[in-house]
């Protein structure tokens, strides 16, 4: 859990990092913040199941400005929505990890609405290296928006 633990704080902590007057007007922040924190949780949904969200989107060929794939969320979320939906996939993760047993590990994860098949093992590493990319595209876009960032995490508190 600390690795994964930590790529998932260092996304929390570049979503904090973000000006709140800028979190409405650079959208592709928001845009960028809002697709890993719905991946995450999907990634996080064994055995797999639809994507879904607390955060409702739609699946849409009209992509806005600055979207990063056509799961176009209805709303412009504010940071404290993504940053709970965030703290709430932590948890999930932390769960998961204490809780499936080596057998659960093993087992085949089949997206139900795509092409993904993987074991869940290899599921989590998957999805830690989609936040971790992300979270550096966040990172990216605050040293250029503010000239900083939240600083490497080595390992989960």
């Amino acid at each position: 859990m600390e690795t994964i633990g930590a790529s998932i704080d260092m996304l929390i902590n570049a979503v904090s990092a973000y000006p709140e007057n800028r979190w409405y007007e650079e959208k592709k922040f928001f845009y960028n913040a809002y697709h890993v924190a719905i991946f995450l949780d999907y990634y996080l949904s064994i055995p797999a199941a639809p994507l879904s969200s607390p955060l409702p989107f739609t699946i849409s060929e009209e992509i806005p400005p600055g979207c990063i794939d056509d799961i176009v969320p209805d709303r412009i979320y504010s940071q404290a929505e993504i940053l709970a939906y965030l703290q709430a996939s932590r948890k999930k993760c932390h769960d998961l990890i204490f809780n499936l047993t080596d057998a659960e590990f093993a087992m085949e994860w089949i997206e139900t609405d795509g092409n993904k098949k993987m074991p869940v093992f290899e599921l989590f590493l998957y999805n830690m290296r989609h936040v971790q990319h992300h979270a550096a595209q966040l990172n990216m876009m605050l040293r250029t928006d503010t000239g900083d960032a939240p600083g490497w995490i080595r390992a989960a508190r």
